[in-house]
């Protein structure tokens, strides 16, 4: 699993979805209370692009709370 240091934080890649999934995934995780960096190919560009983007982008989460957003993201699973 991929891992980076983003503001001396330890982050490792949750996963990798369409722009419309990330953001529903990310919206639950954050209501959770787990921060997320959403990384689009293009995360160079202001926010104003990236918005219209709707390929695929990864979600990273800190590293110390990987598997509780694991968790929670299986709770929605049938």
């Amino acid at each position: 699993m991929e891992r980076r240091v983003v503001a001396g934080t330890p982050y490792r890649r949750l996963l990798t979805a369409p722009r419309p999934v990330a953001e529903g995934l990310r919206a639950r995780l954050e209501a959770g209370g787990i921060p997320v960096l959403l990384e689009t190919p293009f995360s160079d560009l202001p926010e104003s692009y990236l918005g219209t983007y709707m390929g695929d982008v990864t979600l990273w989460v800190p590293e110390g709370l990987l598997a509780e957003a694991e968790a929670l993201l299986e709770e929605g699973i049938p």
